[in-house]
């Protein structure tokens, strides 16, 4: 299993062997996708699915099918 411990932990040496800003955080990339997916107008369940959220409408949670054609329509209008 992939923890956010072994996560952060490859994310601090790849940032450090790059010798990238040092303040950057393993959870930027999210915040970054997030603030794109908004602005660009991807389906607000669409960027839960992708990023891990849960989703706490039933609806949407159980009888939803999230099909891979439907993501990438979403995520490509990101431009």
């Amino acid at each position: 299993m992939f923890t956010y411990d072994k996560y952060q932990k490859r994310f601090i040496k790849i940032r450090n062997d790059l010798k990238l800003n040092p303040q950057h955080r393993a959870h930027d990339w999210r915040m970054q996708f997030i603030t794109m997916a908004k602005k660009y107008g991807i389906d607000e369940y669409a960027i839960k699915y992708m990023v891990g959220h849960s989703i706490t409408d039933i609806t949407k949670r159980v009888y939803t099918n999230r099909e891979i054609d439907w993501l990438k329509i979403e995520i490509e209008k990101i431009k």
